[in-house]
């Protein structure tokens, strides 16, 4: 894209002062023509000179015009990573100033980014650079429209030096890379040690059974225990049900299929966890049970590790001191295992396919920018995000953060989440609907399974 200011500089500057010269030129021909042949000879010669230079010229500024790159990012207004991501982007602005420019397009809300994305796909008119959830990237494989890496990637050290081993190879299909592997996240479950200790608990309960004793006695003191929510993808409810499901039917739940009896007792689990919950869950989105959770409201809540962040920034007084974490309570009788936790691949960067090589190495560059460990290290570090880029973080991270990591580093299995590891995403769009019925009591939780097998 070259840019309106080069267009204007290279008129006045450039362009007016080459016709004058080459109108001096020509009044010099029409007066010394008669002089013989020799000195025309001399004077076309003078303007050969003058055309070749004024071509080096124009080929010049062509090639030094500002390189635009549009970037739609989720990574504002209150996520945690928004600070950083702006400082990173400005920086590499900065380093790159009249070559290279990354604009960032606000996306405030993911369900509908995605939406925008999953059209332009369709449609092949992808942004120059994006971030991709694991439900779309088979789509993108198939569509052809992303840029593919592998030929940067391969004749380049510093992705084998900033990635772990088989880590860019498990984005890898038939050869072709066209998607990075980047932000990672588990899903712990967080509690006010204030309330619950308040309702007689001073640790998390290890299984279900207990932890719905714990759930009456703090509805005993006036306190609601969980935060649910049924809205767009029922994401803090789905983290749940994905816990439960693990527990139920182990970690490789999603090789047996609908028709395993865990599926059915993940929505006991559920559908007992919403007597216990906000009476604005059914159609509350992530902002309102998480808001209920940062106010005090409630005592146990379920998200990634980018919301700890928030516990400081957007939570009342006091909030972070009374927080910890924990691995989900286990099902007695199932196949899961205590201390197991859920997770898997958050995003991945990718870029569109690009025309124009120089714009291609301009993304690339961007996109080794951002997976700098010494940058990577930055946005864990003020977000509690966690990356699959290789980082030396500082020992001063936030107490919640390394808790969380110890109880990773002990945990028997991370099992895939719901929405990645069902495989189909009809079946992932009609869970919101199918604990929306089972909550209001619908459906059975055998009838909510029907919902989804309808659903494939």
């Amino acid at each position: 894209m070259i840019n309106i200011k080069y267009i204007t500089i290279f008129s006045l500057v450039v362009v007016l002062p080459y016709v004058f010269h080459l109108y001096n030129v020509l009044l010099c021909v029409l007066k010394l023509i008669k002089h013989g042949g020799k000195m025309i000879k001399s004077i076309l010669k003078t303007l050969s000179i003058a055309f070749i230079s004024f071509s080096f010229t124009i080929i010049s500024t062509v090639a030094t015009a500002e390189i635009t790159i549009n970037w739609p990012s989720i990574w504002v207004g209150k996520d945690s990573k928004t600070t950083v991501i702006s400082e990173l982007v400005n920086e590499f602005n900065a380093a790159n100033e009249g070559q290279i420019k990354v604009v960032i397009e606000a996306q405030t809300d993911y369900d509908i980014y995605a939406q925008k994305l999953t059209a332009m796909i369709a449609t092949g008119k992808l942004p120059d650079v994006f971030t991709v959830g694991t439900e779309l990237m088979d789509t993108l494989y198939r569509s052809g429209k992303g840029m593919n890496l592998a030929s940067h990637i391969g004749s380049d050290s510093h992705w084998n030096d900033v990635y772990p081993d088989n880590a860019l190879e498990s984005n890898m299909k038939d050869g072709e890379i066209f998607a990075l592997p980047y932000e990672l996240f588990v899903t712990p479950v967080t509690y006010n040690k204030k309330l619950l200790k308040a309702a007689g608990y001073d640790e998390f309960p290890d299984n279900y059974d207990d932890f719905f004793k714990m759930c009456q006695a703090v509805t005993d003191t006036g306190k609601v225990c969980t935060s649910q929510m049924t809205g767009k993808n029922a994401w803090t409810s789905m983290l749940w049900y994905s816990q439960a499901l693990a527990s139920a039917g182990g970690p490789d739940i999603y090789e047996k299929g609908l028709d395993d009896p865990a599926y059915v007792k993940a929505f006991e689990i559920m559908k007992e966890m919403y007597n216990y919950t906000t009476s604005d869950a059914i159609g509350a989105d992530a902002g309102v049970s998480g808001g209920h959770f940062l106010n005090e409201r409630t005592a146990v809540f379920m998200n990634g590790p980018w919301f700890i962040a928030r516990y400081t920034t957007d939570g009342i007084e006091g909030l972070h001191a009374n927080i910890g974490v924990a691995p989900a309570p286990m099902l007695s009788g199932g196949e899961g295992a205590p201390g197991g936790y859920v997770g898997g691949r958050q995003s991945s960067l990718a870029a569109g396919k690009q025309s124009d090589p120089k714009k291609e190495e301009a993304i690339v560059k961007f996109l080794k920018w951002l997976t700098t460990p010494d940058n990577v290290a930055r946005l864990s570090y003020s977000s509690g995000a966690m990356f699959i880029v290789k980082a030396d973080l500082p020992n001063d991270m936030d107490r919640l953060f390394t808790e969380m990591n110890s109880q990773i580093g002990d945990a028997p299995y991370v099992a895939p989440i719901f929405l990645n590891g069902i495989g189909s995403l009809a079946v992932s769009k009609e869970f919101p609907q199918a604990l929306s019925a089972l909550a209001l009591g619908e459906v059975t939780p055998e009838g909510a399974v029907q919902m989804l097998k309808d659903a494939q």
